[in-house]
């Protein structure tokens, strides 16, 4: 969605005011002439890049998942694009505590889940175009709800393991991680057996 200087300054506005206002009341009590006060923007310039606060809260995780994502990762790079997004998560804490763990935020949560998920399959995808488009998604939501599982436990208990630790232990714990980030594809069991 990135157009010019003028539009990313807009966007960039505007999901500040969004962070902001999620550390102070649930998603769906912001209206979005509330982001538009706080960010001081005009709603019809508001109108003019998005539909309405879902869609920005969409531009915003795929802005994360670009930065997150690497183009085409090994297994170190993945575990260090991990270690980016829990600092992130560490460095927003008292925001995404209010998004993942306030129960009146679950429609954002359950967003920011989607687009995840979306992210993750479109990389299997591309890695693995010969896994079985079933076999991609269901490892996607396995491996993203494990995810933010984690950062969800993290997040309420436990922000004192330090970031590296934690993509370090999380992708230890996923079957095959040597497979899929450094670059054969997942076994799969023999269904003849």
């Amino acid at each position: 969605m990135q157009e010019n200087p003028r539009a990313q300054r807009t966007y960039d506005l505007l999901l500040k005011a969004l962070t902001d206002l999620l550390a102070e009341k649930p998603f769906d009590e912001i209206r979005v002439t509330d982001l538009c006060e706080r960010a001081g923007v005009h709603r019809s310039t508001f109108y003019a890049h998005f539909e309405d606060k879902r869609h920005l809260l969409t531009f915003g995780i795929q802005e994360l998942m670009d930065v997150f994502v690497p183009p085409s990762p090994n297994h170190q790079d993945f575990q260090h694009a991990l270690r980016r997004v829990f600092k992130y998560f560490l460095k927003n804490k008292q925001e995404y505590t209010h998004l993942f763990l306030d129960p009146r935020n679950a429609s954002a949560k359950d967003l920011f889940r989607r687009e995840y998920i979306r992210a993750f399959r479109g990389l299997l995808k591309h890695r693995f175009p010969e896994v079985p488009a079933a076999d991609q998604d269901l490892y996607s939501h396995y491996f993203i709800g494990g995810l933010l599982t984690l950062v969800d436990r993290w997040l309420e208990t436990d922000t004192t393991t330090p970031p590296d630790q934690l993509a370090a232990q999380f992708v230890r714990l996923i079957p095959n991680h040597e497979d899929i980030f450094g670059g054969r594809p997942p076994e799969r069991e023999n269904p003849s057996l």
